[in-house]
């Protein structure tokens, strides 16, 4: 198995092979970014792209992070994770630990849906769920007529 974290010119030249993947992780949230935004931070160095292969070099999956700055620590967010067997490649994350620990972070945090509550403990000691982020959208509602 290969990590790679890929450099900005490095991203051009693999975009065609993650993108797909990643929008596909991507719309699973709620709108939040769209992967047009992610590719302007990847190249500005304000987000990155991991991508892993197998060892006879097939893409078997992507994700994004970014760097979190709050005012007592940093730390390093994964944004989407998508793939195909990741039980195979979960195994990588420890690169992705190694990345954040080189970049003075305090954790590594993962906000997604319910079920990665229940397998990226199985697969990734350490994680726990400390809390749970919802969300309630404020409908607009029309304006009443006399």
């Amino acid at each position: 198995m290969k990590t790679t974290l890929l450099v900005p010119e490095m991203i051009t030249e693999h975009w065609h092979e993650v993108k797909d993947l990643l929008q596909s992780a991507i719309d699973h949230g709620v709108g939040e970014s769209t992967l047009t935004d992610y590719l302007r931070k990847l190249m500005n160095w304000q987000a990155q792209l991991w991508v892993f292969h197998t060892d006879e070099g097939q893409l078997v999956g992507a994700g994004l992070t970014q760097f979190l700055d709050y005012s007592t620590h940093r730390t390093l967010h994964i944004i989407a994770v998508a793939g195909i067997e990741w039980s195979y490649w979960a195994d990588q994350y420890y690169i992705v630990e190694e990345f954040a620990k080189k970049n003075n972070c305090k954790a590594v945090e993962q906000w997604g849906r319910s079920g990665w509550s229940r397998i990226l403990p199985k697969v990734v000691p350490g994680f726990e769920t400390v809390y749970h982020v919802m969300r309630k959208e404020i409908k607009q509602e029309s304006p009443c007529s006399n």
